[in-house]
């Protein structure tokens, strides 16, 4: 029914433009004089060229498109630069180029100038820039772009839709999260440190594939003059804890901080030599067993490009039924309520973990007293591009 409207409707703009040349040409015939002819010959360039214009294949090319960021986080503004080539032979007026529509779920409407109006003639190549605001975590999809042609008086309009699908991530803000101050509990003993890691030099455990930013003394030269491949000595660690983290996917209040915290959070570790976990339950299930490393820290900000609020049940649960994951871990929750199951599982005891930590992002504040081994920190949603959590881990 659509291919039915089109034609009437192109096919009449056809048939108006034939027929306002059969006029005039009627009207110099009988009329005769100068003015008669004269309006013939002065409309009859313009009606050609929207006949040819019906009729003549329009063909564009190497369309691409380029972000003004390499790195798109939650929030940002990106400037996208579009470039195509017009490889047709006949020589267009008039060319608006329209990027076709995106899922406005992830991003807000465009700065006013994802459409641009090109005067052609026999230009070949082309290129504007518009702005997509305040862009949401994700994955986005450009879908292609809509190319109209018209004539000197739009007497003729031709319409080609040309699919280039792009793709590009936008991942979990990351901000700076201040050093924490934790009292942790080692094997002989307990001590207050700063949160990154402090290795035990002098314990060698093992060695592993060197990575960058590993210190000169720790590089294992026996293995290099053996095989000639760089390798590190790994120490082992005086913290006896593993820092496990469980998203809460059942609560849709603060989504967004929650996910951005737990990413700068593991971030803030990863860079610090410390190890982590991370386990993320809704519709799908991930688990990170180990993040130690820039390639497996990627890895899990792939899976907080897309994951949703879309959990059946709580943390609650979920420490209920894999308590042997995390048994000798510090659990730490990021959770954008605390719901009464979360608050009456932290108040009666800590046997499925050595120590909870639940950060709660909202502005209530909890007189609740909790099990001596459990703690819970209440966070204002980051406004700004910091945030500071104080944790006393004993």
């Amino acid at each position: 029914m659509s291919r039915l409207n089109d034609f009437f409707k192109y096919g009449g703009r056809l048939v108006t433009v034939v027929s306002l040349l059969v006029i005039t040409y009627c009207f110099a015939m009988f009329q005769g004089g100068f003015v008669s002819w004269y309006l013939f010959f002065t409309l009859l360039p313009f009606v050609i060229y929207s006949i040819l214009l019906a009729f003549m294949p329009i063909k564009i090319t190497e369309i691409s498109r380029t972000l003004s960021k390499e790195r798109v986080e939650r929030g940002d503004n990106v400037i996208v630069t579009v470039k195509f080539r017009n490889a047709s032979w006949f020589p267009l007026i008039f060319l608006t180029v329209v990027e076709l529509p995106m899922d406005t779920r992830y991003y807000e409407a465009a700065n006013g100038d994802a459409s641009k109006l090109f005067l052609v003639g026999w230009k070949r190549e082309f290129e504007w820039s518009y702005e997509l605001k305040q862009l949401k975590r994700g994955e986005h999809h450009f879908q292609g772009m809509a190319f109209t042609c018209t004539d000197f008086f739009g007497w003729t309009i031709r319409k080609v839709k040309v699919e280039q699908p792009q793709m590009f991530f936008v991942y979990p803000k990351v901000y700076r999260v201040k050093t924490v101050l934790l009292k942790m509990q080692y094997d002989q003993g307990t001590a207050a440190s700063l949160y990154s890691l402090v290795k035990d030099t002098t314990m060698v455990t093992g060695v592993r594939e060197y990575a960058p930013g590993d210190r000169f003394s720790w590089i294992h030269w026996k293995s290099f003059a053996k095989n000639g491949e760089l390798r590190t000595k790994e120490f082992e660690d005086k913290q006896s804890q593993n820092i496990f983290f469980l998203i809460d996917r059942s609560v849709q209040r603060n989504f967004e901080q929650v996910v951005d915290f737990t990413a700068s959070y593991i971030s803030m570790i990863v860079k610090e030599r410390g190890d982590t976990s991370l386990l993320s339950v809704g519709m799908d299930r991930y688990f990170a067993p180990v993040i130690k490393t820039e390639s497996q820290f990627e890895r899990v900000m792939q899976h907080l490009v897309t994951i949703q609020a879309d959990a059946q049940f709580g943390v609650d649960k979920l420490l209920l039924e894999d308590q042997k994951l995390m048994m000798r871990s510090v659990v730490v929750i990021v959770t954008g309520e605390l719901t009464p199951k979360l608050k009456e599982l932290l108040s009666s005891s800590s046997s499925y973990a050595k120590k909870i930590i639940c950060f709660v992002f909202g502005n209530e504040v909890d007189s609740t007293l909790y099990h001596h081994n459990n703690q819970v920190i209440f966070m204002k949603p980051v406004s700004e591009n910091q945030a500071v959590a104080e944790v006393n881990v004993s």
